[in-house]
């Protein structure tokens, strides 16, 4: 393995920099149903008013007993029954008690064998079990508050709330939660090879799929979209959506004109109505990126970062340095960053690279098998793959040689 240094800003330090100007701001608090709060991140800690389960109960259906060393072929008869939803009564001396699975337990019972477990026997008069398996004492009881304990702390505040977090919630009796209020995002795509769908293509022009791809992604995020538009290749245009941008929106991202070339205006406009923080970054594809602010008329001071114009470039920068920057902004404090694995690799790098390069992967058979087209045009190459192979500065790669990959579904579920 070779390395080589690189002279841009490494993708990490871009990172830890954006989430520590993101938790500068405090994000506004709102009160949301918990029905409504999937995606939303809390503001508040949660503690819990009540115990989980609340009392004892039967981990199964099966027959509750007051547990002996000798009760295998013993006979007991069923002295009553203990439904799951309604208050047991007491354990009657040498006798069972049939339980269903939820069913809170009878007083002076302290085992459940599985209905499996027994012999039963219906008569006019009486029913009886026979043990068959001679249980373990506290065998199959769940007991009161073993999962969550009055006082304890459920949830600290910036936690993402999942449908995991949901359903606990809903298990301590919560209706409502107190989260930060939704991101207010611009997105706007620069270009003027750019056309929507739907509308035919003239020589020279292309379908504009970073605006859609944007959209879906913030769209993941539970954002608030202020507006998602496409501006040509003029500076006084950009200028003024830029500025209109910066009135209503929390984050401005635009696609495009970030380089240097003849039609690329990002960074002499942003310079007249805002700031530069950073400009290109050591990320392959990716390079030109632009993080820094835009000033409104008012004063404000609006975050801003331009991403890329080619497709997978906006796919890879987003994933990477968009989304953990989105998540601290909107108050999230764990698990920001996705997680990655280490993985043979099924293919072969021989030449070393200047800059940290994602290659789009599948991971088949145990190793990761690259998609043949890795061009920062090329947005076939997104959709096939099911995570990134991380190939750092200067790094030649052997097959079999093991690399770091992050698969897809630990970005995107996060």
């Amino acid at each position: 393995m070779q390395t080589q240094s690189s002279s841009l800003l490494p993708v990490d330090q871009l990172i830890s920099r954006l989430i520590e100007d993101a938790y500068q701001v405090s994000p506004e608090s709102e009160t949301c149903l918990l029905g409504d709060a999937l995606g939303r991140v809390l503001s508040a800690p949660i503690i819990s008013l009540v115990d989980v389960p609340p009392f004892d109960n039967s981990a199964m259906d099966g027959y509750a007993l007051n547990w002996q060393p000798d009760l295998q072929n013993k006979m007991f008869p069923v002295s009553g029954v203990s439904p799951a939803g309604q208050r047991s009564g007491d354990l009657k001396l040498n006798t069972a008690v049939r339980i269903l699975t939820g069913a809170p337990i009878p007083k002076g019972a302290n085992t459940v064998i599985m209905q499996e477990n027994v012999t039963c026997n219906e008569s006019d008069d009486i029913s009886t079990i026979v043990v068959n398996v001679q249980p373990q004492a506290h065998e199959n009881i769940r007991r009161a508050s073993q999962d969550i304990a009055k006082g304890a702390m459920v949830f600290p505040s910036g936690t993402r709330l999942g449908a995991a977090e949901i359903g606990l919630l809903a298990s301590i009796g919560i209706v409502q939660v107190s989260v930060h209020r939704q991101l207010r995002v611009s997105v706007i795509a620069t270009g003027d090879e750019l056309v929507e769908a739907g509308k035919p293509l003239i020589g020279g022009q292309i379908y504009n799929s970073n605006t859609p791809l944007l959209t879906a992604l913030l769209k993941m995020l539970h954002v608030q979209m202020i507006r998602a538009v496409q501006v040509p290749d003029q500076p006084e245009k950009l200028k003024e959506l830029l500025s209109l941008a910066s009135t209503d929106s929390d984050l401005i991202l635009t696609t495009g004109g970030a380089s240097v070339g003849d039609a690329d205006h990002l960074k002499d406009v942003l310079t007249q109505i805002g700031r530069i923080e950073n400009w290109k970054i050591a990320i392959k594809p990716g390079k030109p990126l632009v993080w820094g602010e835009v000033v409104s008329h008012l004063g404000q001071h609006v975050p801003m970062i331009g991403l890329p114009g080619n497709p997978q470039s906006v796919w890879v920068t987003f994933l990477i340095v968009v989304m953990p920057y989105l998540k601290a902004l909107q108050g999230q404090r764990t698990r920001l960053l996705p997680q990655s694995v280490k993985v043979p690799a099924g293919f072969i790098r021989k030449k070393p690279q200047g800059r940290r390069e994602y290659l789009r992967v599948q991971l088949v058979d145990g190793q990761l098998i690259q998609h043949p087209n890795q061009s920062s045009g090329a947005l076939m190459s997104a959709s096939w793959a099911d995570g990134f192979a991380i190939i750092e500065t200067g790094m030649t790669v052997e097959k079999g040689e093991y690399v770091s990959y992050i698969p897809m579904s630990g970005i995107l579920c996060m």
